[in-house]
């Protein structure tokens, strides 16, 4: 269902660096819910057997070719670099020293890239070392209520998250802000607190509905329960009608950010048209010249042909002159 919808990205305490929080906003299934208790770290830092078994063969490659295993590892030039050094000492032990300096060094290579992989490889990430060391400073879906609470909250708390981030990066990522036409610094700064902020209430509205709707259960309350429940339930409506107000303000600017934007794009449109207008006035010109060359240039083509034509027949007739006159002389020598 809508209401049910997934949030855009986690929402992230913008007190953090903005590095941390473009990690934790693209970590995903990594981060865990600010309602749940932080799970003990892993042990050896999350690394496996499996890590130990999957290390053995990229260290294999690297006693045997770092030239080639490096630069996958420590990227393109440090890798190169290290990879090609690294290559003429194996080299070098095989041409000068034989069979066993060549093993030793190898196996040398293998025990060092072994351990390197393992070390620094395997085991978390940093999204996930962030992850567990800012927890409580980001909030992901199952922090906010669905429509499971609605019966005590009178709406989805999630929903109203999800209207928040919308709203937000409607104005960030509109044509507007991006052209500096808002005020970019405040926006930058406001709008993720605002997201922030409306997080922490609707986290901790999610966290009063479920422990209320765990006393009470499914079953028929009594009503000495639902004279105490009425008024946590009133107190929970209140809050987020208030905080509806909050979003609806978001939702409110985010709609003249689109109007804007639209103006913003007729605007380009308009300045486009009217850097062409030159270059149209021009071609219009140039077209009434056309129009008015139309007539004598087909005069010309006219009496090119005919003088063409003309040329010829004098031509035709000069030589038929020639013809004759050399005819003629021709017959008064005979006589």
């Amino acid at each position: 269902m809508a209401v049910d919808s997934a949030l855009l990205r986690p929402v992230v305490d913008p007190a953090l660096e903005e590095e941390e929080r473009e990690l934790l906003a693209g970590a995903g299934a990594g981060l865990i819910p600010a309602a749940e208790p932080l799970p003990a770290a892993p042990r050896r830092g999350g690394r496996t057997s499996t890590d130990v078994l999957l290390a053995l063969p990229v260290a294999t490659l690297c006693g045997f070719l770092p030239v080639v295993a490096l630069p996958l590892l420590l990227g393109r030039r440090a890798g190169a670099v290290t990879g090609a050094l690294a290559q003429a000492g194996v080299v070098a032990a095989w041409w000068w020293g034989g069979l066993t300096p060549f093993l030793i060094t190898v196996t040398a290579l293998q025990c060092v890239s072994w351990l390197l992989i393992y070390v620094f490889g395997c085991g978390m990430d940093e999204a996930q070392r962030l992850a567990r060391l800012h927890h409580g400073h980001y909030y992901v879906d199952e922090d906010f209520g669905t429509s499971v609470l609605r019966p005590l909250v009178g709406r989805s708390l999630r929903r109203q998250m999800l209207r928040t981030q919308i709203a937000v990066t409607t104005v960030l990522e509109s044509e507007v802000n991006k052209a500096g036409l808002l005020d970019d610094v405040a926006n930058a700064v406001t709008l993720p607190v605002q997201e922030w902020e409306i997080a922490q209430v609707l986290a901790e509205l999610t966290r009063l509905a479920t422990q209320v709707r765990s006393v009470t259960g499914n079953t028929t309350a009594s009503p000495r329960v639902l004279e105490v429940l009425e008024p946590q339930k009133r107190a929970l409506q209140l809050s987020a009608e208030a905080l509806e107000e909050r979003v609806e303000a978001l939702e409110r600017y985010a709609e003249h950010v689109r109007a804007a934007d639209e103006a913003y794009r007729d605007w380009q449109a308009v300045q486009e048209l009217e850097e062409l207008g030159d270059d149209m006035a021009e071609l219009l010109a140039r077209t009434v010249r056309d129009e008015l060359a139309v007539a004598e240039i087909e005069g010309l083509a006219d009496r090119a042909r005919l003088e063409a034509l003309q040329r010829s027949l004098g031509e035709a007739r000069q030589a038929g002159l020639d013809l004759a006159g050399d005819g003629d002389h021709a017959s008064g020598g005979t006589r």
